[in-house]
């Protein structure tokens, strides 16, 4: 059996081939999963997390949200609010448009969400003369500039919890990213928005009662979840409110669960949950933590790779902010430590977003038939140079503090 950690970064090497050479990204991830288990565990092993990715409360409730999510996303499609909501956000203009709708989504942290914004930025996008690639990096990206920072998320929570800060002082700290998100996202998306949509007709009518009307189901699951009410209740609960308040026919109601099941889907949400799995019973994370500290590498790298690996990994926030931050804490001292968690934060998002495992960069791409080694082309800049900022502040943080 090889190391943990080196079993982790070959299981990763892999699931990107196996996503080069066109794989669904459920058996990529699924094949990482094995090979990660395989090389770091005994084959007994297997049949125990296979079975256990099956039977996790996690799995079920991330299955009951992605369901829910992607159901309300098609009847929402299917009843003209999505692109109702992009045609009002059109009459002000276009190229806000398809900046706000994606963070409108973003502002709900639903597993999948880029492609619930998708779907309602499609046509502007085809109007714009956008190819697949560029539609979906501009939706990808402001889909997830609240992530960086938003409450919401529970990945903050996770940091505030599990370093012993204040979760306004963590929000403070990491509030900088999602301006840089904001900017860089503008920046490298505004040469892509030279062509100029056909145009629309204004219309009439009060653009507050509109935005309303077309985007309340996502604007009630904001407000259910800043409530308290747990996701894997929100989610169901204004599905429900959405076929009743809509009455929904059973034939469209139908087809939209179909959509929400889709057997494709269902194998990726399994393969995820396997390989956070795999990655927690074999201590890949742990292994990879004590492997750099061995070898001396600096603190501000420990803060970068470990992140940006698990991130890239986890293909989830809460993924790698639950695994990253307990192994970091010794790292980023309680007051004084800001800079160290912003380095850490935004090393793990710039992993999550390049992340074959996660669901809104792989299930957006398929929807908008988009090349994904293209998407990563426009991915890259904007995220290395969040990097590089986060970098930045980190050192001049340790240059002003010696003085």
């Amino acid at each position: 059996m090889l190391s943990p950690s080196l079993a982790l970064l070959l299981s990763l090497a892999g699931m990107l081939l196996l996503l080069r050479l066109k794989l669904p990204a459920g058996v990529a991830v699924f094949a990482g999963s094995l090979a990660l288990t395989l090389l770091a565990r005994p084959l007994s092993v297997v049949p125990g997390l296979l079975a256990q990715a099956i039977w996790n409360p996690e799995t079920l409730k991330l299955l009951i949200i992605v369901m829910a999510a992607l159901t309300l996303s098609y009847l929402m499609e299917v009843r003209g609010l999505l692109s109702d909501l992009a045609a009002t956000m059109e009459r002000l203009s276009p190229r806000l448009a398809i900046y706000v709708v994606p963070a409108i989504v973003g502002l709900v942290p639903m597993p999948a969400g880029a492609l619930v914004s998708a779907t309602a930025v499609r046509g502007l996008a085809e109007r714009m003369g956008l190819s697949p690639e560029r539609a979906t990096f501009i939706n990808y990206w402001f889909r997830h500039v609240w992530e960086f920072s938003l409450p919401m998320y529970p990945a903050i929570i996770i940091a505030s919890v599990v370093l012993s800060l204040r979760l306004s002082t963590v929000i403070v700290a990491l509030l900088p990213l999602t301006g840089l998100a904001l900017i860089f996202g503008i920046i490298f998306s505004h040469r892509m928005l030279r062509v100029r949509p056909a145009s629309s007709e204004k219309g009439s009518g009060n653009l507050i009662l509109e935005l309303a009307r077309n985007s309340w189901p996502v604007l009630l699951l904001v407000m259910l979840i800043l409530l308290g009410l747990d996701a894997g209740w929100a989610f169901p609960l204004v599905l429900l409110a959405f076929i009743l308040q809509q009455r929904v026919h059973w034939s469209d109601l139908a087809q939209g669960l179909k959509y929400g099941l889709s057997p494709l889907i269902l194998l990726l949400l399994y393969a995820v949950m396997l390989y956070k799995g795999a990655i927690e019973d074999s201590g890949a994370a742990a292994s990879l933590f004590l492997s750099m500290r061995s070898v001396g590498l600096p603190v501000a790298s420990l803060l970068i790779f470990l992140p940006f690996l698990i991130g890239l990994a986890a293909g989830a926030s809460f993924g790698f902010a639950g695994i990253v931050f307990p192994l970091l804490a010794p790292l980023i001292p309680a007051g004084s430590g800001s800079h160290a968690l912003l380095l850490a934060y935004a090393s793990g998002m710039v992993g999550l977003l390049l992340s074959p495992a996660h669901l809104c960069l792989t299930l957006s791409a398929d929807y908008f038939k988009a090349r994904l080694a293209v998407v990563y082309s426009y991915l890259l800049p904007p995220l290395a140079l969040i990097e590089a900022v986060a970098l930045l502040l980190y050192f001049l943080a340790g240059v002003i503090g010696t003085k």
